[in-house]
């Protein structure tokens, strides 16, 4: 199978990509269901169950952008591997734990190996995807929503059968698994044609070049914190972030609130990851063909978010609250995989992979930030009504923001088309004097 852009082996990395996603972050986001067993065993305070959950993203969260550096580097499929294998023996390890200290190392180690497996993902889906990188990048991103639908069940009926340590166990063995799906991500470069020998020692003597220039390459990717519109993309998919585990957080509890029973509002969760599901792997499709942009959708996306939290508090009935995790879950399945995209399209080539690991950095750290925030608003109000609205405000932020971005992309665009028609028609006069001329002669 050929080794090209958008095709071929192409495919079989994305595989990769969504499987490795899938087993070490959309894990992470599960961690939840441990919450009360690691409470009552290690008889802990809530908010010390609580930094159990959140410390994976809050490690991985600062090193997202050193890693994705370091796989541009050192090489993307060896980096992804050891991140594998890392969450899986943090997991096992973690089973295995005696006390709580023990426990916080190695939920700290998980988010190590997630994000030495996520970023450099996301760094192969840019490489071997141009035409349909949009389609490909919401397909990885889709392992999150997976993993969100798989695990919570799975983790459940393990805890059932074997207790919270096998249940952690087996699911680091799982994880483990993530190993063979990295191996998948075979360089792009390796696939080139053949070229003739002095061409073969001029690609030497080039690499041998690169080599001794290596550290001017690796401050070259720092170049990305003078790019303003890549820093307000980072300003608008925090408060996005934010926003959307100050919404989910609360949703469950909001039903409960509302007089739903505890199957009825944890069914809301799985309906907004089904959701999220559709949207997710399908809106890359219109992007792609160019039926929409990906700016233009990215605002509608937000602004639709935007409307859907802000009207949250308007009615307790079951039916209005299904209807607003289907709406809620439509945009957002989209608005995520969408900031990605778009960081790339205003980051130049070499800026890429520091772009988008700044990316994972700031929803590992926003959403971690979020479940704190979420906590805090409902403790000072005693209701859901300000959670809701105060999400609304987050996503209208992000909104005015990524706004901005867009103008100025769009004039910078013009510019652009611009200068290209002037350098066009400046070739042809050139090209049509010369002929004049030579005909005179």
């Amino acid at each position: 199978m050929g080794r090209s852009q958008d095709g071929g082996w192409a495919w079989v990395v994305l595989l990769g990509a969504h499987v490795g996603t899938m087993l070490s972050n959309g894990y992470l986001l599960t961690l939840g269901v441990f919450y009360t067993e690691w409470k009552e065993v290690f008889e802990l305070s809530a908010t010390n169950a609580s930094w159990l959950v959140s410390m994976p993203m809050l490690v991985a969260s600062p090193l997202c952008f050193f890693v994705g550096v370091l796989a541009s580097r050192v090489g993307i499929r060896r980096v992804s591997m050891l991140g594998a294998a890392v969450t899986g023996l943090a997991t096992i390890l973690g089973s295995k734990t005696s006390h709580i200290g023990q426990l916080y190392v190695c939920n700290g180690l998980l988010g190590v190996g997630a994000v030495m497996t996520v970023s450099p993902s996301m760094i192969m889906i840019s490489h071997y995807f141009k035409r349909r990188y949009v389609l490909a990048n919401g397909l990885a991103v889709l392992g999150l929503n997976v993993g969100q639908m798989v695990f919570p069940p799975l983790i459940r009926l393990l805890v059932v059968s074997y207790g919270w340590r096998g249940a952690m166990f087996i699911i680091g063995a799982l994880q483990l698994h993530g190993v063979a799906a990295c191996a998948l991500f075979r360089p792009l470069k390796a696939s080139l044609s053949k070229t003739p020998q002095h061409e073969d020692i001029g690609t030497s003597n080039k690499e041998r070049t690169n080599s001794a220039n290596a550290f001017l390459e690796y401050l070259r990717c720092f170049q990305i914190f003078a790019n303003v519109k890549a820093m307000l993309v980072l300003i608008s998919n925090s408060l996005h972030s934010m926003a959307i585990m100050v919404n989910l957080i609360h949703l469950p509890e909001r039903s409960r609130e509302a007089g739903w029973s505890r199957d009825q509002s944890a069914m809301l969760v799985f309906v907004y990851g089904l959701v999220s599901v559709v949207t997710r792997s399908t809106h890359g499709w219109f992007v792609d063909r160019n039926h929409i942009g990906s700016f233009k959708l990215q605002l509608l996306v937000i602004l639709g978010a935007t409307v859907t939290s802000s009207l949250n508090p308007v009615s307790d009935s079951y039916v209005f609250l299904v209807g607003y995790t289907v709406v809620l879950g439509a945009f957002l399945g989209a608005s995520t995989p969408l900031l990605i995209v778009n960081m790339k399209n205003v980051a130049s080539a070499s800026q890429v992979p520091a772009a988008l690991s700044l990316v994972w950095a700031s929803i590992y750290l926003f959403n971690g930030i979020g479940s704190v925030v979420a906590g805090k608003i409902y403790d000072a109000t005693g209701n859901y009504v300000a959670p809701f609205l105060t999400s609304g405000a987050m996503f209208l932020s992000a909104f005015l923001v990524f706004a901005i971005v867009t103008f100025m992309k769009r004039r910078e665009d013009r510019t652009q088309d611009k200068n290209k028609m002037n350098t066009s028609g400046a070739l042809r006069y050139h090209t049509a004097a010369d002929g004049l001329e030579e005909n005179s002669l």
